[in-house]
């Protein structure tokens, strides 16, 4: 079983060629969807890095050069794709542009307590065709990952939600499927592997689009909050005046119940076993009589029937999966810096919330992409661990066909790890070139504050932060914040609005008195585990690469995307 493929969207051609957005058919059927899908995997597979670069993209094929330009973050992107598609193709669309929270409580609706349920939808639909440039042109201003935090059960009637949750299958999981992350991030799944693995594409505040797998940065949560893979709920267009030139006016939209769509499932909430009390926390994760945790029954779910486990493999998906995250970070400071933030004051204050929040610190900082990265770090580390136990206890579902595998996994991490490599500017214009190791080393310094020099946003000390150019209170708010960058889980719901003084480590003060973070960092050091698995000294350790300046000459160009991926656009397609 290969990566889903579809035919060659070059095949395609737009029904809507100027702004009128004609709607030509009063549904989507099965043909459309599967078009919807090829969109959606040609542009996930481009190398494109920005929303509004996704659409100009050749793998777009319905792109015309006088065509608006749109560009939004996550939420945006994942309607923006679907509206678009729609306008091209003549399909009705609508979307749920104003929420409330479920409980009437008044909270940050991104990110509510119990979830919230559609308030208002705006529908392409009216006696004429609405402006495609008019009607899209909205969706950034009126959506956000507020859209998605619902219960599943919530999706019917006038007000329905747009979005269902899907059975974990090959029919169901396909590229246009959305994965929502309850703290705040939404991807589109763009392609299934042979080994299950789901890749995802999406947009950040800062306007990039990125890549990465889904996984344990993708949080699994209670129903109300509605986390998981998403399919678009069907629609059709009702009441409308059949016209002469074969579009339809007027009508009314509206949406099919949970009853009705066949890849409608609960299974990610309360299991394929679901708990007898009908409490999700207690449901099972079944495969083939064994119990498994959610994201391997996702992944063993979509795999071939033949997969198994190899550890040397999955450390090798795990580190480029890591380094295209380090990747994408690089994007993400240097834009920071750019923008000239390092020169900027401090604010005298942190946001209410680092993790959410508006305007220049939702648009430059870090904390949630810092934070998916440790956790993938972590992850990564636990997998390895659980692999290596399984196949040393004899489990036919962990395949490694070497003689020496804990050999194979230290040869694979430092391949891996020296091939990903990237580099920053200092302060002062110099260079530095960094590996992925040195990013492991430096996990827990790692500044996603971007008031921040380059240099202590990426973790410098010593002859290193010597050309930083922070003063000595941007130097206390590094200091400060060292809880904060311990802590790998994303807190919404902590008070953060704190000065540089009232900053303190857990142990001493409460949230409520400035007490944030963790008191210290997770155990995330990969290298140190393999060391142990081949008795390495401890000594060893201490013998990494240094850091190096590299001179104004111009260096090799830095792929932006995993190797993974690389192989994808070369028409690899199986886990090798």
């Amino acid at each position: 079983m290969a990566a889903v493929s579809f035919a060659s969207a070059a095949q395609a051609e737009a029904v809507n060629t100027g702004d009128a957005w004609k709607i030509y058919k009063t549904e989507w059927d099965a043909a459309d969807e599967d078009r919807y899908s090829e969109f959606v995997q040609a542009i996930g597979r481009s190398t494109c890095t920005t929303l509004e670069s996704c659409l100009a993209n050749s793998a777009n094929p319905f792109h015309e050069d006088d065509d608006p330009e749109f560009t939004g973050d996550c939420a945006d992107m994942a309607y923006t794709l679907r509206a678009y598609f729609a306008w091209k193709n003549g399909l009705p669309f609508s979307y749920q542009n104003a929420m409330r929270t479920a409980d009437g409580k008044r909270e940050d609706l991104r990110y509510s307590s119990n979830g919230n349920v559609v308030a208002a939808r705006r529908d392409a639909v009216g006696e004429r065709p609405v402006s495609a440039a008019g009607y899209i042109g909205r969706i950034g201003g009126e959506v956000s990952t507020a859209m998605f935090r619902t219960h599943p059960d919530n999706g019917e009637g006038a007000l329905f939600d747009d979005f269902y949750p899907v059975k974990i299958n090959r029919d169901a999981v396909r590229p246009g499927v959305l994965a929502y992350d309850i703290y705040g991030h939404v991807g589109i799944v763009y392609d299934i592997l042979e080994d299950g693995r789901i890749l995802v594409i999406a947009s950040h505040p800062d306007r990039s689009v990125t890549r990465t797998t889904y996984g344990a940065n993708f949080l699994r949560s209670k129903p109300d909050l509605g986390a998981g893979l998403k399919g678009w709920r069907p629609i059709r267009l009702e009441g409308a005046k059949h016209l002469a030139d074969g579009s339809y006016a007027g009508g009314r939209i509206r949406a099919a119940k949970n009853a009705d769509i066949a890849h409608y499932s609960m299974e990610q909430f309360v299991g394929n076993e679901p708990d007898p009390n009908g409490d999700w926390r207690y449901g099972d994760f079944v495969v083939n009589g064994r119990m498994v945790n959610y994201y391997d029954f996702v992944r063993r779910s979509l795999a071939s029937p033949d997969f198994a486990y190899n550890p040397v493999e999955e450390l090798r998906y795990g580190m480029q999966t890591i380094c295209g995250a380090v990747r994408d970070r690089k994007v993400a400071v240097e834009r920071a810096v750019s923008a000239g933030f390092p020169a900027k004051p401090h604010p005298p204050r942190l946001p209410p919330n680092i993790y959410g929040t508006y305007g220049e610190w939702e648009g430059y900082s870090t904390p949630s992409r810092d934070a998916r990265l440790k956790v993938s770090f972590i992850d990564l580390k636990r997998t390895i661990a659980e692999l290596v136990a399984h196949f040393n206890g004899g489990d036919t579902d962990v395949r490694y066909d070497g003689d020496n595998l804990s050999r194979d996994l230290w040869e694979a991490y430092q391949l891996e790890k020296d091939a990903c490599t990237f580099t920053y500017w200092r302060s002062d214009d110099s260079r530095i070139r960094m590996n992925l190791g040195h990013v492991q080393d430096r996990l827990w310094d790692l500044s996603f504050d971007p008031y921040h020099c380059a240099e202590r946003r990426w973790g410098a000390s010593n002859l290193e932060l010597a050309t930083c150019t922070d003063d000595e209170h941007k130097t206390r708010w590094y200091n400060a914040q060292r809880w904060l960058r311990y802590q790998a889980e994303r807190t919404y719901d902590v008070r953060m609005d704190f000065t540089v003084d009232e900053l303190k480590p857990p142990s001493v003060a409460s949230a409520a008195e400035g007490g944030l973070g963790a008191d210290a960092p997770a155990d995330a050091d990969l290298r140190a585990y393999l060391a142990g698995l081949n008795s390495f000294p401890l000594s060893s350790l201490e013998e990494r690469p240094e850091v190096f300046l590299v001179s104004g000459t111009p260096v090799e160009p830095e792929p932006q995307l995993p190797a993974w991926h690389s192989k994808i656009l070369n028409g690899w397609t199986k886990a090798k």
